[in-house]
């Protein structure tokens, strides 16, 4: 009896949520492609120059809209999708995906406990969807509610912009014409949920084990922090998904507190087929790509700190602090874990390739050396002329670790006291999401990063949810209304120059006020490093040439149980 293929991923990697609705962008996203569909998604391309590597194919609707198939109308604000036959729920007995489990999962988006960081790109688009989640959040003000509580409300208000017309067909409405609206439509935490949902609450390990797949894989086994394993869904056909195929037995991801030099050596040695968490390249494996940079590291100040007499809520204790570091020294040590990018220093928050970039750097110094004594006399002339001691938190990661301890450094030659505190990714996430904890002053400052979250007509992607008032993702919570007024101005422009325009001024405006420090933009020039048996390795180029996990093939055992070498 031959063995079953079973692709095992392996690295330092989060691991401790499943749901969509919650789920950080990466690695999980890598997974939750298999047992979630939308209603568009991205497929994999040979040749990822090519402009249709980044543009959206139907998944779970039958075409996407447009004025010539009668399904956007003449305003552009109005998108009529049709659903897909034959795509169930892995549910006891089967049951059909309906528009009814899209509203859902519209409506789980917006829930006061577990936000996606990328909900504002749907409040600002679909109508009523903004008042909706505000009122939802009031109606819980204070409370812990159940999942049944959270369902009740739910299922007793409406979107407005969401129209069901039958079980398979539903209309959005938007506020205004949006470029990128199908891409939005893309995103994972945009997936429908089914009925089931309603007895959780989103995100708790109680809903984390019970999902419900409708991609060709589903979670059999899950314990957080450590490992997952989905096995194959008998609900799935490959004739009504265009884009996933079913061709291992099984996925498992083991993840545990190591360096990227152990998951290589595990990958090279066949005990590992693909890395977690951390991008282990292969050198050997170069791709030509049209891919835009990430913002990949940035600080973050907390605008909201009371430490220190608020001194981070200055903007000249800011803006000096951005003057102290050594960001060529930061590049240095990166390019030194081999990761295979291409690295520049970064002066600007919108990186080069994505919408709306320009050539900025207004606290450049020398060779962008830093300046400490600069710093020190900018933080003199804000209040500050002695000790001044910030909490700096990072995860625990060998990129995140090497940057906090370079910029510490060089903050201490300027007089800062750096306290930094290492936590598990998770547990970083959840602090940086909680406006309770950052106005206690738990930290002060904190290193994160951000990708594009989809290549073209991109404008959006980095400065609405990094800077846009109670944005999830805005983690300092920085406030400017000349920003938040020109970002509402180039959501609204009716065509791409004016919308790189107003770009443009939201960020000139917001560095001025130094709410994050851009440190390095990156992009990677190679695939990911994969394991002997591996083959049909294709990447996603909207997932920064990560190999779909849903398309790849393995070798079968051989007889004397080690894999032949693949070509």
């Amino acid at each position: 009896m031959t063995e079953p293929t079973i692709l095992r991923l392996y690295g330092p990697g989060p691991l401790d949520q499943l749901d969509p609705v919650c789920c950080p962008r990466s690695p999980i996203d890598r997974v939750v492609r298999l047992y979630t569909r939308q209603l568009f998604t991205y497929r994999t391309q040979g040749d990822p120059r090519d402009w249709q590597a980044g543009a959206p194919v139907p998944d779970l609707a039958t075409e996407v809209p447009s004025i010539y198939n009668a399904g956007m109308g003449a305003s552009y604000t109005s998108y009529v999708v049709h659903l897909r036959r034959g795509v169930y729920w892995d549910s006891h007995p089967t049951r059909p995906v309906t528009t009814h489990d899209v509203v859902r999962g519209f409506k789980r988006m917006g829930n006061p406990l577990h936000r996606s960081t990328l909900l504002p790109y749907f409040t600002d688009t679909i109508r009523g969807m903004a008042k909706f989640c505000a009122e939802y959040a009031a109606a819980f003000a204070g409370a812990v509610p159940t999942g049944p509580e959270l369902a009740e409300y739910q299922n007793s208000h409406d979107i407005p912009g969401l129209l069901v017309l039958d079980d398979e067909t539903i209309v959005f409405e938007l506020r205004r014409p949006t470029m990128d609206f199908i891409d939005i439509l893309a995103l994972p935490c945009a997936s429908p949920a089914p009925v089931e949902y309603d007895r959780y609450v989103p995100g708790s390990i109680e809903l984390c084990a019970n999902i419900r797949s409708t991609g060709p894989y589903r979670p059999t086994d899950f314990t957080p922090g450590r490992a997952l394993r989905l096995g194959r869904n008998p609900a799935w056909s490959a004739e009504t998904d265009p884009v996933r195929r079913q061709h291992v037995e099984a996925v498992e991801v083991s993840s545990e507190p190591v360096g990227a030099g152990a998951v290589a050596y595990r990958i090279r040695t066949d005990r590992a087929d693909l890395a977690w968490g951390v991008r282990i390249p292969d050198p050997a494996t170069t791709v030509d790509h049209d891919l835009g940079f990430a913002l990949d590291p940035y600080l973050v100040f907390n605008t909201r700190s009371p430490n220190a007499d608020g001194a981070v809520r200055k903007v000249q204790v800011r803006q000096a602090i951005t003057q102290a570091i050594d960001k060529a020294a930061i590049a240095a040590d990166v390019a030194s874990l081999g990761g295979e990018t291409i690295i520049r220093v970064a002066g600007s928050i919108v990186p080069p390739g994505n919408d709306g970039h320009q050539d900025l750097d207004p606290y450049s110094t020398p060779d962008h050396r830093g300046a400490p004594a600069d710093c020190a006399a900018m933080l003199a002339a804000a209040g500050h002329p002695r000790d001044l001691r910030i909490t700096a938190i990072h995860p625990a990661t060998e990129h995140a670790r090497r940057v906090a301890r370079r910029y510490a450094a060089d903050l201490a030659a300027a007089g800062i006291t750096v306290e930094p505190v290492e936590l598990a990714v998770p547990e970083c996430l959840d602090l940086l999401a909680d406006p309770v904890r950052a106005a206690a002053g738990e930290w002060d400052i904190a290193l994160a990063s951000w990708s594009p979250t989809w290549p073209q007509h991109n404008g959006r992607v980095f400065l609405q949810p990094l800077l846009q008032s109670g944005s999830p993702a805005n983690l300092g919570g920085y406030r400017n209304p000349e920003v938040d007024a020109l970002i509402d101005r180039a959501l609204a422009a009716a065509d791409g120059e004016s919308a790189d325009a107003a770009w443009r001024k939201a960020e000139r405006a917001a560095l001025a006020d130094a709410p994050i420090v851009p440190l390095l933009f990156q992009v990677p020039t190679t695939r990911e490093l994969c394991g002997r048996r591996v083959r049909a390795a294709a990447v996603l180029p909207t997932h920064g040439l990560a190999v779909d996990l849903a398309t790849l093939r393995l070798d079968p055992p051989s007889p004397d149980g080690e894999g032949s070498r693949s070509g």
